[in-house]
């Protein structure tokens, strides 16, 4: 009888100089995306308003994304440098973090097509994070 090795989980290795190429693109694009996002949608239902009666600027925007995007690949890097699965905890981590980002949307008090709009940016964001971050971040 021939005797085969049990199926073990593979080491996931984040490349910590490729994150930072890789981060800087995650933020480029998702800032770019988001831009877009919300060009769009100022053009189709009016300016995206926070109250009280504060629009959202282009610029606020391309802040929140870097921003987003930079935190997301310090938390993979993290993540990458404790834990053996790290693309399964990171898209853990991710998914908990975005449903976590929806709570000051309401708190602000935006609603209709302005809170849509900022949701849409959110989702934008991180999966333009996340993907770029796991597929472009690791080794292998």
């Amino acid at each position: 009888m021939e005797r085969t090795a049990p199926k073990t989980i593979g080491l996931e290795r984040v490349l910590a100089g490729r994150l930072l190429q890789v981060g800087a693109l995650a933020a480029l694009l998702s800032a770019s995306a988001n831009a877009l996002v919300l060009a769009g949608a100022s053009s189709l239902f009016g300016p995206v308003v926070i109250p009280p009666d504060e629009a959202v600027t282009i610029g606020q925007v391309m802040g929140a994304s870097t921003a987003g995007a930079v935190g997301a690949a310090v938390v993979f890097a993290a993540i990458g440098r404790f834990t053996r699965r790290t693309i399964f905890v990171f898209w853990g981590i991710a998914a908990v973090g975005l449903l976590l980002s929806f709570i000051p949307i309401a708190l602000a008090g935006a609603t209709g097509s302005s809170a849509g709009t900022l949701a849409l940016m959110h989702v934008v964001a991180a999966v333009t994070d996340v993907g770029l971050l796991t597929k472009l971040g690791r080794k292998g």
